[in-house]
């Protein structure tokens, strides 16, 4: 059997997420101002909401790694610092136009990504499928809707 392509993409979070993320946000703060408590603890629910949001919304916005590669040695992350980081493919999951890859490694926590149209091109992506497709031992595999 031929091995798999080698393939290598710059990870950019999805402006997409990043819009439905500020939108909930926004809606959170809204339900809790026009709850019913009593209005120190409505504000303090806001407040709340809104630091979460922003806090998810600029996590998901500045990645800790910022290229994603697979070659002969397996898949490597590549941190903002341009340190390569080997990492191991656990799952990698389609709905839709979305892929989710999820890495881990001993060095590193488990990391996901989330490929959807805005932030991966369609010749980018069916690259990918393949080399997924092609897959490793004891790898999940694709799962589709």
């Amino acid at each position: 059997m031929k091995s798999a392509p080698a393939i290598a993409l710059d990870y950019r979070p999805s402006r997409l997420l990043a819009l439905a993320m500020a939108a909930m946000t926004a809606i959170a703060i809204t339900a809790a101002l026009l709850s019913g408590l009593a209005f120190p603890w409505r504000l303090l629910a806001a407040v709340l909401a809104g630091a979460f949001g922003c806090f998810v919304l600029v996590r998901h916005l500045r990645p800790r790694f910022s290229r994603i590669a697979h070659g002969a040695g397996g898949w490597i992350l590549v941190d903002g610092e341009a340190r390569e980081h080997p990492v191991s493919l656990l799952a990698h999951v389609e709905r839709g136009g979305l892929l989710v890859l999820e890495f881990g490694a001993e060095s590193t926590a488990r990391t996901r990504f989330l490929l959807a149209p805005d932030n991966c091109d369609a010749d980018l992506r069916r690259r990918l499928l393949l080399v997924l497709a092609a897959g490793e031992p004891g790898q999940q595999t694709v799962q589709r809707a």
